[in-house]
């Protein structure tokens, strides 16, 4: 099972608190067969919310669209 980038020998997977909530969020919408595409998803949606919580904090850049399509 291809999980987040693991190697299917990789027998520990960890989780921070936020993976672990949206992961459990994930299962419950999705069901335990589709468990590898919920530990992605939930990943994902952690990484989300990091940037999210370093965004409010002011740790983000925002562009205008001219500056974006500039850049």
């Amino acid at each position: 099972m291809e999980v987040a980038g693991m190697k299917p020998d990789e027998e520990i997977i960890s989780f921070t608190r936020n993976e672990w909530k949206h992961l459990l969020d994930e299962i419950e919408m999705r069901g335990v067969k589709k468990i590898s595409q919920c530990i992605n998803n939930a990943r994902y949606l952690a990484k989300l919310d990091r940037a999210d919580e370093e965004f409010s904090k002011g740790a983000g850049v925002t562009l205008t669209w001219e500056e974006v399509m500039n850049f």
